[in-house]
């Protein structure tokens, strides 16, 4: 992979027209924002991930959506891995650096795996909004410092759910997840944007690292199967072990080309 090269890749999938698409660009410098806001806007993909190569084994990373910079991608930073480990058939693993975030890359033979901190949630009561935006159909709600949250009490609820809008953009939130048991999964989910242009995430790393403490702790089990029921759909193995989760899941990378100087 050379610098200036940007290559485009499905998360949560080994299929195209599946899982989350994502952009992983290499760079000499991620300093300019304003730069890396217009090329994200302009490849208009939901995540495109910057990378910039601070020795063999960490690189510094910084994630943009075409609306503004993400906090936490865990999509982009599976993407991420898949490209620098096809790139490297030596490499096995990859330290990402975010500010003080450190997530690690790893190769494995069924795919990719991240291992990063759980993101924790708490119960509240359930908001008017959100009782009107999920239609009567959650069961409980759960705050945290990236997503909510929203417990669901079948799968078929989730997968046809179709939200109201208007009444979910009553609150600042800006991400749900809803989420309930799952059938051929130990669990399923959506995750639903109200002030995004793409309104639903296609396959949520990130949505990951808070549902697999969430539901460790319900199932009694620290290996799980996850299935997101978006219209592309994702599917990972979440691991809680020693207060780390890992998500290991299917890569694809499709495209390939270059920048003009």
């Amino acid at each position: 992979m050379n610098r200036g090269d940007f290559i485009l890749v499905n998360a949560f999938t080994g299929h195209l027209a599946k899982g989350n698409q994502c952009c992983v660009l290499l760079l000499d410098d991620l300093a300019d924002s304003q730069r890396l806001q217009d090329l994200a806007a302009d490849f208009n993909l939901p995540a495109t991930s910057f990378i910039r190569r601070m020795d063999a084994h960490n690189y510094q990373v910084r994630w943009f959506a075409p609306e503004g910079e993400i906090n936490l991608c865990g999509h982009g930073t599976i993407a991420a891995s898949a490209v620098l480990f096809e790139a490297d058939p030596s490499l096995d693993e990859i330290s990402f650096h975010y500010g003080e975030v450190i997530l690690l890359g790893k190769r494995e033979v069924s795919g990719v795996a991240i291992t990063g901190t759980p993101i924790l949630s708490a119960e509240v009561e359930i908001p008017s909004h959100v009782l009107t935006g999920f239609k009567g159909k959650a069961a409980a709600y759960y705050t945290s410092r990236n997503k909510d949250i929203v417990l669901f009490e079948n799968a078929d609820d989730v997968c046809s759910m179709n939200p109201d809008w208007n009444a979910l953009r009553k609150s600042n939130t800006f991400a749900y997840v809803v989420t309930a048991t799952g059938d051929d999964s130990d669990f399923v989910s959506r995750v639903f944007l109200p002030y995004v242009s793409f309104l639903e995430d296609q396959a949520s790393g990130s949505a990951h690292m808070l549902l697999t403490p969430f539901w460790s702790e319900r199932l009694a089990k620290n290996e799980m199967k996850a299935h997101q029921l978006s219209k592309r759909g994702g599917r990972m193995s979440c691991g809680y072990h020693d207060n780390l989760v890992t998500l290991t899941a299917e890569t694809l990378i499709f495209g390939q080309e270059s920048l003009i100087p």
